[in-house]
């Protein structure tokens, strides 16, 4: 081989080495190269699942607190702390006594009372009521979470009607024969249903007696009373009484019933 043949294979072979060299230099930059990434999350509104009272059907006792329990049930997308309140903010009707007097101070906050993971969690609160009207009442569960974002939820509960009432006796005091009084028995309604006497059969006297010496019949004895008046929690009625003693009356203590038997008002 000449010497002008070997210069070539020479150059020939360093520039394949230096390729090479430059491929696999480029191939290493190229491994060690790194790029950001990102992503934006946005707030998704919470849920209210369920709502549900505890007894779904109240009896309002006479001058007792019932109380009745509201539960809800939340779903919160964005992680359970990222709720800020849960509340009770409506009842409609709204429940109202008779004197007009609010039941419930809405809104009432409901507290957390167990997490079930990170997203769900159930939220409790206790409402009490004394003087209500019978009737349906839709109760309304607002949820609301760190952005403002907000959810309802709603629970119907039945108020049943009581009827309740009490009356004073009627004392007509000491009376000679053939002498009269006129007195009052007044009559209060504990329950949440206004009522009415039925003129028939909704104050009945009985005989009154003195221990087998003597009777009174309940002829003698007369009700004033306007049969049509209706009876509410703020309007007792006084319901009047007049006792004619006839002669031959034995003396004594003469006692007896009036039955009272009230019909709710239509």
């Amino acid at each position: 081989m000449n010497a002008k043949r070997i210069v070539a294979v020479l150059f020939l072979v360093a520039v394949v080495v230096c390729f090479a060299t430059v491929m696999s230099v480029s191939s290493e930059l190229q491994a060690l190269d790194t790029g950001g990434s990102g992503a934006t999350v946005v707030s998704l509104p919470p849920e209210v699942e369920s709502v549900t009272a505890d007894p779904a059907v109240v009896t309002i006792a006479p001058s007792v607190v019932t109380e009745v329990e509201i539960t809800a049930k939340v779903f919160g997308p964005c992680g359970i702390d990222w709720i800020k309140s849960v509340e009770i903010t409506a009842v409609d009707p709204p429940p109202k006594c008779e004197n007009t007097r609010k039941i419930f101070p809405l809104p009432i906050p409901m507290k957390r009372v167990r997490v079930d993971g990170l997203t769900r969690a159930k939220y409790a609160a206790t409402i009490e009521m004394l003087c209500i009207p019978a009737r349906d009442y839709t109760l309304t569960v607002t949820v609301t979470d760190k952005e403002d974002n907000t959810a309802t939820g709603t629970v119907t509960f039945t108020v049943g009607e009581t009827l309740a009432f009490s009356v004073t006796d009627v004392e007509f005091g000491t009376l000679a024969a053939d002498q009269s009084s006129e007195v009052y028995s007044t009559v209060t309604n504990l329950g949440n249903v206004p009522f009415v006497f039925e003129h028939s059969t909704g104050i009945v006297i009985s005989d009154m007696t003195a221990g087998g010496k003597g009777t009174i019949e309940a002829s003698d004895i007369t009700v004033k009373w306007d049969w049509s008046k209706v009876i509410r929690r703020t309007a007792p009625g006084d319901v009047g009484f007049s006792l004619s003693v006839p002669f031959g009356t034995l003396p004594g203590t003469y006692t007896g019933t009036i039955a009272f038997t009230p019909t709710p008002a239509k």
